[in-house]
């Protein structure tokens, strides 16, 4: 519970120093920071779990009725690939959203440049 409590306090104090910063300079990469640090990871962790818990279902063999056209149940792809390749699908999003705020910041400190 303690490691908790500390991990939500660093991640409000980066939330309050983002949001102190955007409104000091108006400039947008730091909601683009905000969302690739504070949010993403939050929604990567959900669906970690989502992917835990279809494992276990598949694992008891209710794989049928749920997912009955899926990929999986018609012998397209395996389990392993369809975990391979959602958490592939997760870094790509992570790494575009790092991505799209490193040009934005590079933006703004290249304008400000005299």
């Amino acid at each position: 519970m303690i490691l908790f409590s500390v991990a939500i306090a660093l991640q409000l104090a980066i939330v309050i120093a983002l949001v102190r910063k955007y409104l000091r300079t108006r400039d947008a990469g730091f909601i683009w920071l905000g969302v690739a640090v504070v949010l993403w990871p939050w929604v990567s962790s959900l669906l970690d779990h989502g992917k835990h818990t279809l494992l276990d279902r598949i694992s008891q063999g209710q794989l049928a009725g749920f997912y009955r056209f899926s990929l999986i149940q018609r012998g397209q792809m395996t389990v392993g690939s369809l975990f391979t390749s959602l958490s592939l699908l997760q870094n790509l999003i992570g790494g575009g959203l790092l991505l799209v705020t490193v040009l934005y910041l590079h933006k703004t400190k290249c304008e400000n440049k005299p």
